[in-house]
């Protein structure tokens, strides 16, 4: 994939074993046709084929085109991107389109944006606009899956399937009222009494105590320094919501497709600390990685060195083999 390292292990996440349906190494990158006249694909997938290329991930950013207003799919031009790819032996890593939503939505369900620290809701007009917690992007999310799956799950062409896209790079967290509540159950399902809150978070410094579990709140933009511990749990808590979209949608696939691989890519990078991969692992088959070098910085092998260690050393899809 473009800009990507990959392990693909052999493994289980599901209720059967699921291995990587093709020989070889897989060789190619994302491919994005919607952005280009539909007359040059027939070139793009010669050149493909020039450079033995064998599988593309496709359909990451193409929501809006899949589904141009709610509920009503136009699915003719994949058609025949998928079609065209497969009659010249190239596979598809198809994914789910869900890290951006389209502007239907946004003006139809405008609460499924992010609200920062600050408590400032985003604009639409970038990608992964959306709040981890929000029950509404969930059901969007999980239609569109299900129709994918439903659609291209029996295509040959199709070799595994990519859920969203480097999650949590722009929405790691929400600060929205969703977020709150959604916070508040993550909390008495950790520590079942809201004294046990106060003692992990050492509330007595600066008379934070709390005495519901309704008085807490996420740590907004406050007159100083938030409680570290409070921002801790929290940070724990957006990782498991994304984590949980993760889940939902690869739930999904599986039950349609139990037969072809789940993944998607992750950012072992750098200092991103968005979401906990060794949790995310446990629900894809095939671990796959993003990064990206700095030109300027002559160390930059050093990080790749370590993450694609990272990502190679990474027990995911091995359970029950």
């Amino acid at each position: 994939m473009s800009g990507t390292t990959s392990s693909t292990t052999t493994g289980t996440s599901g209720a059967s074993a699921v291995r990587w349906p093709a020989p070889g190494i897989a060789y190619g990158a994302d491919y994005n046709p919607e952005q280009w006249p539909e007359e040059v694909w027939a070139e793009d997938v010669a050149l493909m084929r020039e450079a033995g290329v064998n599988l593309v991930s496709l359909g990451i950013f193409s929501w809006g085109l899949l589904e141009p207003e709610e509920g009503r799919y136009d699915f003719g031009w994949f058609d025949r991107v998928i079609d065209l790819l497969h009659e010249n032996g190239i596979g598809v890593d198809l994914a789910t389109p869900t890290a951006a939503p389209p502007v239907w939505m946004h003006q139809a369900y405008p609460e499924i944006l992010p609200v920062d620290a600050s408590g400032h809701r985003y604009s639409q007009g970038s990608r992964e606009s959306w709040c981890p917690s929000s029950p509404v992007i969930r059901q969007h999310a999980l239609r569109i899956a299900r129709a994918l799956a439903e659609r291209y799950g029996s295509h040959p062409a199709v070799r595994m399937w990519h859920v969203s896209n480097e999650f949590a790079c722009h929405n790691a967290r929400c600060y929205c009222d969703v977020s709150a509540a959604a916070f508040r159950v993550w909390l008495r399902e950790r520590y079942t009494s809201i004294d046990a809150v106060n003692a992990a978070w050492g509330t007595a410094f600066w008379s934070q105590n709390y005495t519901s579990f309704e008085q807490v709140l996420p740590p907004r933009l406050t007159t100083t320094i938030s409680n570290p511990s409070q921002i801790l749990d929290f940070h724990r808590f957006s990782s498991d919501e994304l984590i949980g979209q993760l889940e939902a949608e690869a739930a999904v696939l599986r039950e349609v497709t139990p037969d072809t691989p789940v993944t998607t890519n992750f950012m072992v990078m750098g200092d991103f600390e968005g979401v906990d991969y060794g949790a995310m692992r446990r629900h894809v088959d095939l671990v796959s990685n993003d990064h990206y070098l700095w030109s300027e910085d002559p160390t930059s092998w050093r990080d790749l060195a370590f993450s694609a260690d990272r990502v190679r050393g990474s027990p995911a899809a091995t359970r029950g083999c």
